[in-house]
C-alpha cells in the first residue's frame, strides 16, 4: 500500500512516486510500522495544526534574535536525548572564518553564509547526531557572524520526509519550520484542502528561490549537503543530475522527440511508460522521463535484496538501463564507459557533490558581487562519535564562469575553478 499522498500530477513531482514506491517495499521487507494517517484525519486536522506552526512561527520572528537561537539550541539537545557534545567556540577553523567575514564587511562586501551539513543515518546509533549538527551549525553562523542573527534550516517538511511522526506533529513541523526555516515540501501539489494555501511557499519550485533570496540578502542559511539519507540522495540527486548533465551535453538536447523515440526502442522503458508513477501528460515531456526511467532502476527492488542504491553499487540491471539512457541521448559509445564511471564513482559516495546547486548559487551570488562563505559541519564516528565544524571556503567573485575562492586554515591559499570543480573538491574534502 501507497502510504504517501503523491498524487499523478503532470510535473517533475510524480518522479518522487519512484522514492515513496521504494520506500514501501523496504517497510514490507523489513517488517518497519509506520503510523497510519487516514486521508479524512489528514483532510480535517492537518491545517489547524499547521496553524498552530504558523503561530509559533510569528511569535518567533517577533522574538529577539539570540533567544529565538537559544530556544532552538534546548530544543535539539532535548531531541538529541541529551547525547549532545560541546560546541567549541575557541575553534581555530571558526576564528579564521570570522576574521574573513569581518574583512569582507569591512570592504563592503558582507557575505552570505551557508553551512553545508553532513546526513548521518535517522535511525539507530547516529540518529541523534543530525539533531546535533543542525544545533552546531546554528550555533557556527552566529559566531562566525558575530552579531545577532537568524540563521534558516533547509528542512523537508513533507510526509514523506515526516513518516514516522504523528499526523499533529506534522502538520504543525510544516506550519512552523516550513515558514520560519526554509521548508520544502516534495509532495506539495498533492497536498489537500486549506493546508495546501497555508504553506503554499513550501513547495519545492519554491525552495531554491527562497533559499537564493536569503543569501541574497548576506543572510545565514544550513542545509544538508546530501538532502536526505543515502538511498533518497543516490536516487534524487546523484543519478538525476548525472542524467540532467548528460541532456545538456546532448547533440539532441534540442531534440526531445528523438530522444523519446530512441527511449522507446527499450522494451524496459516502455514497460516504465506504462506501469509507471507518472501521470499521462508527464509522458511527453522527453526529460522528465529519461530521469525517471533511470532513477527507477536504481531504487529498484529485485527479489527482495537491497536496490542498488541502498548499497551503493550499481547492479548489471542498473548499469544496462543507464547505458540505454546513453544511448537515448546520443552519446558516443566511446564516452558512455567515463559516464558510467563516473556515476559509480559518485554513487558509492553518502554525499552527492550537488553540482548543480553550486552552480546555480554561483550563478546568483557572484555575478551580483555577493561573497558566499560556506561552512561543513560534519559527523565523525572514529575513534568516537562527535560534530566537528572544518576549515570555511569563501567564494570572493567569478570571471568567465570560473570562481576566484578562498580555501580558510593554518595556511589559506587561493581557489579557482569552475562550480562544478568546486562541488567536487568541496565534497570530497569534506564528507563521506
Amino acid at each position: 500500500m501507497d502510504r504517501y499522498p503523491v498524487g499523478r500530477t503532470g510535473t517533475a513531482q510524480d518522479l518522487m512516486g519512484i522514492l515513496t514506491g521504494a520506500s514501501d517495499r523496504i517497510c514490507a521487507r523489513d517488517h518497519i510500522v509506520l503510523p497510519h494517517k487516514h486521508p479524512a484525519a489528514r483532510l480535517l486536522l492537518e491545517a489547524p495544526f499547521n496553524l498552530c506552526g504558523i503561530f509559533l512561527r510569528w511569535v518567533l520572528e517577533l522574538a529577539p534574535a539570540d533567544a529565538v537561537l537559544a530556544l532552538h539550541d534546548r530544543i535539539y539537545r532535548l531531541l538529541a536525548g541529551g547525547r549532545t557534545y560541546p560546541f567549541d567556540e575557541a575553534s581555530p577553523a571558526l576564528a579564521r572564518a570570522k576574521d574573513q567575514a569581518l574583512l569582507l564587511q569591512e570592504q563592503g562586501r558582507e557575505p552570505a553564509l551557508l553551512s553545508m551539513i553532513s546526513h548521518p543515518a535517522v535511525l539507530g546509533e547516529m540518529a541523534h547526531l543530525n539533531f546535533e549538527l543542525v544545533r552546531h551549525a546554528c550555533r557556527a553562523l552566529r559566531l562566525v557572524r558575530g552579531r545577532p542573527c537568524r540563521p534558516r534550516l533547509v528542512v523537508a517538511v513533507d510526509p514523506f520526509a515526516l513518516d514516522t511522526a504523528s499526523l499533529a506533529a506534522e502538520g504543525a513541523y510544516a506550519g512552523f519550520m516550513g515558514l520560519y526555516h526554509l521548508g520544502l515540501d516534495r509532495l506539495a501539489f498533492s497536498r489537500s484542502g486549506h493546508s495546501s494555501c497555508l504553506v503554499a511557499k513550501t513547495a519545492w519550485p519554491n525552495l531554491i528561490w527562497r533559499l537564493l533570496r536569503r543569501l541574497a540578502g548576506g543572510g545565514e542559511a544550513a542545509m544538508a549537503v546530501s538532502g536526505g539519507v543515502p538511498a533518497t540522495a543516490r536516487v534524487l540527486y546523484t543519478t538525476r543530475e548525472w542524467v540532467g548533465r548528460h541532456r545538456r551535453l546532448s547533440a539532441r538536447r534540442g531534440q526531445p522527440e528523438k530522444v523519446l523515440s530512441g527511449l522507446r526502442g527499450f522494451a524496459d522503458f516502455r514497460k516504465f511508460e506504462s506501469d509507471g508513477p507518472h501521470s499521462e501528460d508527464l509522458r511527453s515531456n522527453a526529460w522528465r522521463m529519461v530521469e525517471g526511467w533511470a532513477m527507477s532502476a536504481v531504487a529498484e527492488h529485485l527479489g527482495g535484496e537491497p536496490s542498488c542504491a541502498e548499497t551503493g553499487v550499481l547492479t548489471p540491471r542498473a548499469r544496462q538501463v543507464l547505458e540505454s539512457c546513453l544511448e537515448a541521448l546520443d552519446v558516443p559509445s566511446l564516452e558512455q564507459d567515463a559516464a558510467l564511471l563516473e556515476l559509480s564513482e559518485e554513487f558509492q559516495r553518502e554525499t552527492p557533490f550537488r553540482r548543480r546547486l553550486f552552480q546555480i548559487v554561483a550563478g546568483r551570488m557572484l555575478r551580483h558581487g555577493r561573497p558566499v562563505m560556506f561552512l561543513p559541519v560534519v559527523h565523525r564516528d572514529v575513534p568516537r562519535l562527535g560534530v566537528e565544524v572544518k576549515e570555511a571556503w569563501c567564494w570572493l567573485g567569478m570571471t568567465q564562469g570560473v570562481i576566484q575562492a578562498r580555501r580558510l586554515g593554518a595556511q589559506p591559499h587561493p581557489w579557482q575553478g569552475t562550480a562544478e570543480d568546486f562541488a567536487v573538491e568541496f565534497g570530497r574534502e569534506n564528507y563521506l
